[in-house]
């Protein structure tokens, strides 16, 4: 096969479609070369004769000039024309184009391997697991193809290497510690990256108590997938991606118990210390103390029958009962186990007083009284280090809840606020907010909001048609997170958009439909639909048409209308 020595003429439009759609899509022309952003095949740099080069880079150039304003391409525009006189001059001449097509070719083949070798390692794995690609996975795969910038051609040579399998459903193998481990260390990154405390376990991350039936797993698990989907990719979405797959693999198909027993275990070591402590300077584990570390096994995950046989199990180590009630302290005692510790040592004294203010969610006030008996013992014994690592862990998860209050009360979302300041309340009460706000008067607060909306939303259900639609709607504006109220909207129901069509427009396509006549503000999210099924998002927006800039022809476009975060049929 010859190259031409001469280059067809300069088409804008199909340069648009074809050379500027693809750099905008990969991030710019740092991520391009000079042959692509002059449309000129490197093979032929030796064999293009100067003048035919220099009318085509003239050619783009003045096409660059018409499109600085373009409301897609025109930063893609700006840096191109900002390199354009590094780049051109090189481009001129034979010896220039020569020595660029050499680091051309080499940066191509580069890039090539590292998008083929992302779908090679797909590929690797699926084998090395099933001995072949899953036909269920030959879509996913395609649409994660597309996504890293493999051609369609490329991908079907690439799969046509493996043998396809007929898929079949096999038991979950039972989880190793390293899959707990690495859900464990996701929850603590998505933590961290949302400023708020860790879940918990894979149940709280779903908002669903312990003791929740695999339904209701599923169920959450596909709501918070389908919300995770519409978010921008980022190390968030991907975080959430993985623990959903956790989901799945731990609580749908394999055994719940099991990965409760792993949390159980983590709770037994976390709570180890604090009984010694408790023992050390009570000589048993009160009702209080065992009641106060009942209900932290609980927080951290555990289902009562868990957190009572952690509580049994570390006080039989230590050689106590699991309860001793008040009423055992010594005849005339007048009270509690803690008005005995008067006749011990001064630091522990300071120390049952410190434990005691814990126990109240007066985690400041335990502090002093660390401080006074950490003075009084003249140094750091075992159970008072104990007892101040617990105080510092408190204050730690006091800040996080207090920044995950702020954010939800600042987000209408009072339902998630209450929990997170009920929380507060109970072991930190004493720790103010950044405003100096106080946990007790904002966990009221957000209490009478969602009465409230209860209210508000018995009110609304006497009504109906349009009039009842708009009733529920101001219920979630004043209480984003009310979730009876988003059940009934979920009841009615949401009309979907109709009569979708589209056309083609300079640099992509037009979609548009008909509105939902649904009451109230609805979005509506567009997909892409190529030819083998696979979906791209395009975008959401609440006008009734929307500009696809994606280079290529659909084969269809989808619109689901979503109103209060509740999609209509497709």
């Amino acid at each position: 096969m010859t190259l031409p020595d001469v280059l067809p003429p300069f088409d804008g439009n199909a340069y648009r479609k074809r050379v500027l759609a693809a750099i905008e899509a990969r991030g710019g022309p740092e991520q391009s070369d000079p042959f692509e952003i002059y449309d000129l095949p490197v093979g032929a740099a030796d064999a293009l004769p100067d003048a035919a080069v220099t009318a085509q880079i003239d050619a783009v150039w003045a096409f660059w000039q018409k499109q600085r304003d373009h409301p897609k391409y025109r930063g893609v525009v700006t840096a191109m024309l900002e390199i354009h006189r590094d780049i051109a001059d090189q481009m001129r001449t034979k010896d220039g184009r020569r020595w660029l097509a050499e680091r051309t070719v080499a940066e191509r083949t580069r890039r090539e391997e590292g998008q083929y070798g992302e779908l090679d390692a797909a590929l690797r794995r699926l084998v090395e697991r099933f001995g072949g690609i899953p036909e269920d996975k030959v879509a996913g795969l395609r649409q994660f193809a597309l996504a890293a910038g493999v051609p369609e051609p490329g991908f079907e040579t690439r799969l046509r290497r493996h043998r396809l399998v007929k898929t079949q459903r096999r038991p979950a193998p039972a989880p190793d510690d390293g899959v707990y481990r690495q859900v464990r260390t996701d929850l603590e990154e998505l933590g961290q990256l949302d400023g708020n405390e860790p879940a918990a376990s894979l149940y709280n991350l779903l908002g669903l108590p312990p003791d929740a039936d695999r339904q209701r797993v599923r169920e959450r698990r596909d709501a918070m997938a389908a919300r995770n989907r519409e978010l921008r990719p980022d190390r968030r979405r991907a975080l959430v991606d993985d623990l959903l797959a956790a989901v799945t693999a731990l609580l749908v198909d394999g055994d719940p118990a099991g990965y409760l027993d792993d949390v159980r275990a983590d709770v037994l070591a976390r709570l180890r210390p604090r009984v010694a402590a408790a023992v050390l300077v009570e000589d048993e584990l009160t009702s209080d103390d065992h009641a106060h570390l009942l209900g932290e096994a609980q927080a951290a995950g555990l289902d009562r029958d868990r957190a009572l046989s952690v509580l049994a199990q570390l006080a039989a180590e230590f050689g106590v009962p699991p309860q001793v009630g008040g009423n055992q302290c010594p005849s005339g005692s007048g009270g509690t186990r803690s008005t005995a510790a008067h006749a011990g040592p001064r630091w522990q004294q300071d120390l049952s007083r410190a434990r005691a203010a814990l126990r109240a969610g007066l985690v400041l006030a335990a502090r002093s009284h660390v401080a006074a008996a950490r003075a009084a013992a003249d140094g750091m014994l075992p159970p008072i280090r104990a007892v101040r690592d617990e105080i510092d862990a408190i204050i730690a998860e006091a800040e996080q809840r207090w920044r995950s209050a702020v954010s939800a009360v600042a987000a209408r979302r009072y339902a998630e606020a209450s929990e997170v300041l009920g929380r507060l309340v109970a072991v930190a009460r004493d720790v103010p907010g950044p405003q100096g706000q106080s946990a007790q008067d904002m966990s009221t607060d957000a209490g009478e909001r969602l009465a409230a909306a209860d209210r508000a939303l018995g009110a609304a259900q006497q009504l109906t048609g349009a009039q009842q639609e708009l009733a529920l709607l101001d219920v979630l504006a004043a209480v984003a997170d009310h979730e009876p109220t988003r059940a009934a909207l979920a009841t009615i129901g949401l009309a979907s958009a109709t009569d979708v069509r589209f056309e083609a427009v300079p640099g992509g396509a037009r979609v548009s439909w008909r509105a939902s006549p649904a009451a109230g503000a609805v979005d509506y999210r567009v997909l892409r639909i190529g030819a083998d099924g696979s979906t791209r998002p395009v975008g959401v927006t609440r006008a009734t048409s929307l500009e696809d800039g994606a280079r290529g022809v659909a084969a269809a476009y989808s619109v689901i209308a979503r109103r209060a975060g509740i999609a209509a049929p497709e």
